[in-house]
């Protein structure tokens, strides 16, 4: 069945929306249902030919998308971070990435019988240990210590690294076989140190001067907040073209350096970029994957032998283990870390975009076993991406690094009557962390055995710094009604969005504001500050009650009744639940209620 233009476009997006979707509910990872989505509509039933589709767009496209990517990884990136693991940081993305090229070399020449500098250039390929994978690998483990901030650095720094590694190699491989780019006569090493200098000196000036002008227009005011996105995303698509015109594949490392230069400077607050570029990489992610699967032909498929699958088996329990062992010699690490990031290594879209590309060039070049290198990267994508990602969350767990179903609730404002509902909570069963911008509040809170942090949530890098590993609520309870709705804005990179709460606005604050009608009232239809200010002046109390087989929810209603404002539900297995005016909760024998017993009229 022939498919248009347009249709291509839509089944792809559609399909990449399903997947996303799917692997969310099923806590899978979503790339493997993104690839089997991709071969359904390409070698398998062939609907979509993305070539035809694409034409010669095809792979500017999927450069262009893979530098967003990378540059949204690059904000994410704090200096803060290398305090807890800087050393160790510098030896992945270095040691580790040169024992993981030579390991990866020999198992490549062993087992799937390329020649030196075939092997060479796929164990360069390889080195990339795919960040659009690991991101969300680390948002689901929430590992504690320094793990996350390893993983993290490596993961999106690894990206340009590999790729420069790949295309030095690439060169030298071309010029070898007289295909090179004029550098037929130059001897390899010379071609290495040529590109390499070129490349670091082109991402260095061009990420300075991206970043430059973005700050200097901002600083001088000429550039509105609604432009922010529309102009960052022109500069890094601009910075990242520029490079490459001067020295290929060096926009990588220019828009990654970017990013990070971007997301450590203090001039501005990125959060809204990082918002959008986020969402813009759900979508390039889901089309890529999809269109680099749907491209792949039978033959290559059929390239994939049981020594594909051993060459696999090798990066996993050979590769990963022996990088992470020499990276982290000396460095502090435990055990337990390093096993937990011997399972942080998949491949993502880079490598696969990369190898797509080489593997068409060298195929141009009469290059011999180009097309196996296709079918193997993408088993290799496949085999660790389901390896790691159905496995790295349960071993954390395990090794006592991480909770993956965190059930703690973090209370944004730590003044009176905070700290009494989270006394109680914590009384009842519950897990509670308090931050307030008033160190006077978290002095108070400390005093009451709570755990409080000064901080506020319009701080990144204090977020950063918060420990979010057994925190799976949050219920904002400031004075400030835009502190409170702001914090769904801010939480959401470390709490689901559904399980983040806040008061309704007083309602004397903007009688025509429609936006309190769309909100989820927090505990009760009219529990505002003011409202528990009112109520705890006038005797209310904050207490907790276990529901047993003479005492259920019933008889609950009929002794309160009215005079109890329901808070918190933790559940017999320790799952807390926050009542709120628009969601049913049933709470069963053995459920504890935390509630708000109101004064008595008269008293």
């Amino acid at each position: 069945m022939e498919v248009s233009i347009y249709g291509s476009f839509a089944w792809i997006i559609a399909l990449g929306a399903i997947a996303q979707w799917v692997g969310w509910k099923l806590k899978i990872p979503a790339i493997l249902l993104l690839l089997g989505a991709g071969f359904l509509v390409g070698p398998v039933t062939g609907w979509i030919n993305p070539d035809a589709v694409l034409g010669d767009l095809l792979f500017p496209i999927v450069s262009a998308a893979v530098a967003i990517i990378l540059f949204e990884g690059g904000l994410t990136l704090k200096f803060s971070d290398l305090r807890e693991a800087g050393v160790t940081i510098v030896r992945l993305v270095s040691l580790g990435v040169v024992v993981t090229w030579g390991i990866t070399f020999a198992l490549a020449k062993f087992f799937l019988g390329f020649d030196s500098m075939l092997s060479a250039l796929f164990a360069a390929l390889l080195t990339v240990t795919g960040p659009t994978v690991i991101g969300p690998m680390l948002r689901t483990i929430r590992p504690r210590g320094k793990v996350k901030y390893m993983a993290k650095w490596e993961g999106i720094l690894n990206d340009p690294i590999g790729v420069i590694l790949a295309v030095l190699v690439f060169e030298v491989l071309l010029s070898n076989r007289g295909g090179g780019h004029g550098h037929e006569d130059m001897a390899g090493s010379m071609i290495v140190m040529l590109g390499l200098l070129k490349t670091i000196g082109i991402g260095v000036i061009f990420s300075a001067l991206s970043g430059g002008l973005l700050l200097g227009l901002v600083k001088l005011k000429l550039l509105p907040e609604f432009l922010h996105n529309f102009v960052v995303l022109a500069l890094v698509l601009g910075s990242f073209g520029v490079s490459n015109h001067l020295q290929e594949e060096s926009g990588l490392l220019t828009v990654t350096l970017l990013g990070i230069i971007m997301g450590n400077q203090k001039l501005f607050d990125v959060r809204h970029i990082s918002a959008f570029k986020e969402n813009l990489q759900i979508l390039l992610i889901s089309m890529l994957f999809i269109l680099l699967a749907a491209r792949v032909s039978p033959e290559t498929v059929n390239a994939i032998s049981v020594n594909s699958v051993l060459f696999v088996v090798g990066l996993i329990v050979i590769v990963r283990p022996a990088a992470i062992l020499v990276s982290t010699i000396g460095s502090g690490t435990s055990w337990k870390e390093r096993v937990l990031l011997m399972m942080l290594a998949p491949r993502g879209i880079v490598a696969v975009a990369l190898t797509s590309l080489f593997t068409l060039k060298l195929s141009e070049a009469g290059v011999a076993d180009a097309d196996k290198m296709m079918a193997v990267m993408l088993l290799v994508v496949v085999g660790t991406v389901g390896f790691y990602g159905l496995l790295a969350a349960p071993l954390s767990a395990k090794l006592g690094l991480s909770n993956l179903d965190p059930q703690g609730v973090l209370f944004i404002g730590a003044h009176d009557w905070a700290i009494k509902m989270a006394s109680e909570l914590k009384q009842a069963g519950g897990d509670v962390v308090l931050i307030d911008s008033n160190r006077f509040h978290v002095h108070r809170a400390r005093r009451q055995e709570l755990t409080a942090h000064p901080g506020n949530v319009f701080s990144e890098e204090f977020l950063e710094e918060l420990d979010f590993s057994n925190i799976g609520h949050a219920v904002a309870l400031t004075a400030n009604d835009e502190v409170n709705a702001f914090a769904q804005t801010t939480l959401h990179d470390y709490i689901e969005r559904a399980d983040i709460y806040h008061l309704l606005p007083e309602k004397s604050t903007n009688p025509q504001d429609n936006q309190s009608k769309k909100m989820n009232p927090l505990f009760a239809e009219d529990a505002t500050y003011g409202f528990f200010e009112k109520q705890l002046a006038g005797g209310a109390t904050f207490e907790h009650i276990t529901l047993r087989e003479n005492f259920d929810m019933s008889a609950f209603d009929e002794e309160y009744g009215a005079r109890a404002v329901l808070l918190f539900c933790i559940e017999e297995e320790g799952d807390v639940h926050i009542f709120n005016a628009k969601s049913k909760i049933s709470p069963k024998e053995g459920a504890t209620l935390v509630f708000m017993r109101l004064a008595a009229e008269g008293e």
